[in-house]
C-alpha cells in the first residue's frame, strides 16, 4: 500500500507539472512576457568560456543546445527543464522523507503553486535556482542534525549559487557556519552571544557599504523598461538611504508581488496575489509553534539565528529586484522559495516531534 501511495503522489505531481508546461508554452506566454526563455532556445548553440562565470551565457549555451536540437521554443525543448524540476523536487522530498511527517495533500499543493511551476517548467534561470536551493536545503538540514560532510553535489550547488545568485551566497554560507559553530559551543549563553555577534556584523557591513548600496539602488530602476513593461511601478529609490528607510515594507512587497490594485487590474497578477496569500498563510502556520515558544521566552538559538540570517538576508537582497515590478518579484522569488519552504517544513516537524530528527540524508 505504501508503494502505491508514493507512486500515486508522484504520478499526480508529474501530470501537474506536465499541465503547467503546456499551459506556459501555449497560454501563459500569450498573456505576459515569458522572460528570456524564447531567446535562450532560439539563439542557436553557442559555446563560450564565459559560460563558466556568466549565468546568462550559461543559459544561452544550454538553451541554445536544446533549442537547436528540438527546433526552438516548443514543448519538446522545454520538456527537459520541466523534467529536471520534477526530479529535483522528488529527490528532495524523498531524501528528507517529508511525506512521513507532512500531510500529503498539503505537501502536494505547496509544490504545485502556479507561478512556481510555471517558471520552473520552461528553460529559465529559475530552474537552476530551484536546483541549488533544493540541494542546499538538504545540506542545511544535515547541518542541523549534526552531519557536516559537504558532498560533490553541495559544491556544485555552491558554484551554481555563486554564478546565478551570488547575492544569496554570503547569507547561506553564514547560516551554515553559524549552525556548525553553535553546535560546537553548546552552552545557550555562548550561542546567544555568537548569534548576536553575527547579526551585529551584518548590520555593520551594511552600514559600511551604504554608499555603494545607495549608488547601486539609484541605478536599479534603469534596468526596468517602463515602456515595455506596463506593470513597472514608480522609482522608490530617489534619495540617499531610501533603500534602508523603505526596506521593512519593501521586503514584504517584493516578496508578496502585486498590490491589491494590481491584482484587480490583471488576471496573472490576481493569480500571483492569491498564490502569495497562500504562501504567507502557509509560512505563518509552519512558524506558529516557533513564535509560541518565542513568546514564552524559550528560544532555540541555532534555529532562530541561522533562519533569521538566511531569510532576512535573502529577502533584503531580493527587495531591490522585486520592488519595481510585481511580475519580476514573483519570478525572482522562485529562486529561493523552495529553500524557504523546506527549511520551514523542517522547523514545523521539529516542533511537532519536540526533538531533532537526527537523520543523515546521504
Amino acid at each position: 500500500m505504501k508503494i502505491n501511495r508514493i507512486n500515486r503522489f508522484w504520478f499526480t505531481y508529474f501530470f501537474i507539472r506536465l499541465f503547467y508546461l503546456f499551459f506556459t508554452v501555449f497560454i501563459y506566454r500569450e498573456l505576459t512576457t515569458l522572460g528570456d526563455t524564447g531567446r535562450y532556445l532560439n539563439r542557436g548553440f553557442n559555446f563560450s568560456s564565459s559560460m563558466f562565470y556568466s549565468s546568462t551565457d550559461l543559459m544561452d549555451c544550454i538553451g541554445g543546445f536544446f533549442g537547436t536540437l528540438f527546433g526552438g521554443n516548443n514543448i519538446i525543448s522545454n520538456f527537459f527543464f520541466m523534467l529536471l524540476s520534477f526530479y529535483i523536487i522528488r529527490w528532495t522530498v524523498e531524501k528528507l522523507e517529508l511525506k512521513k511527517h507532512i500531510n500529503e495533500k498539503l505537501l502536494l499543493i505547496s509544490i504545485s503553486l502556479p507561478n512556481f511551476c510555471i517558471w520552473t517548467s520552461v528553460c529559465s534561470k529559475e530552474v537552476v535556482g530551484l536546483t541549488f536551493s533544493a540541494i542546499l536545503a538538504v545540506l542545511f538540514i544535515n547541518f542541523f542534525n549534526g552531519f557536516y560532510k559537504i558532498r560533490k553535489r553541495d559544491w556544485i550547488a555552491f558554484y551554481l549559487c555563486l554564478v546565478f545568485k551570488p547575492q544569496y551566497f554570503p547569507f547561506i554560507f553564514q547560516g551554515l557556519i553559524l549552525i556548525y559553530l553553535m553546535h560546537k559551543l553548546r552552552k545557550p549563553l555562548s550561542q546567544l552571544i555568537l548569534g548576536v555577534t553575527f547579526i551585529t556584523a551584518n548590520l555593520l557591513a551594511l552600514y559600511l557599504m551604504k554608499d555603494i548600496i545607495n549608488e547601486y539602488t539609484s541605478q536599479a530602476y534603469a534596468h526596468f523598461n517602463v515602456s515595455m513593461a506596463a506593470s513597472t511601478r514608480d522609482n522608490v529609490f530617489v534619495n540617499d538611504n531610501d533603500f534602508f528607510h523603505k526596506a521593512p515594507l519593501g521586503m514584504f512587497t517584493a516578496f508578496w508581488g502585486p498590490t491589491i490594485e494590481e491584482m484587480l487590474s490583471k488576471p496573472t497578477h490576481l493569480l500571483a496575489g492569491i498564490e502569495s496569500l497562500f504562501i504567507v498563510c502557509l509560512f505563518c502556520f509552519l512558524l506558529k509553534d516557533f513564535f509560541i515558544d518565542l513568546f514564552r521566552g524559550r528560544i532555540i538559538a541555532v534555529i532562530a539565528f541561522s533562519y533569521f540570517i538566511v531569510f532576512s538576508g535573502i529577502c533584503l537582497l531580493h527587495y531591490p529586484f522585486g520592488i519595481f515590478n510585481p511580475g519580476s518579484a514573483i519570478r525572482y522569488r522562485t529562486n529561493f522559495i523552495f529553500l524557504f519552504l523546506i527549511l520551514l517544513l523542517y522547523l514545523y516537524n521539529y516542533y511537532k516531534n519536540h526533538r531533532y530528527n537526527r537523520t543523515r540524508y546521504e
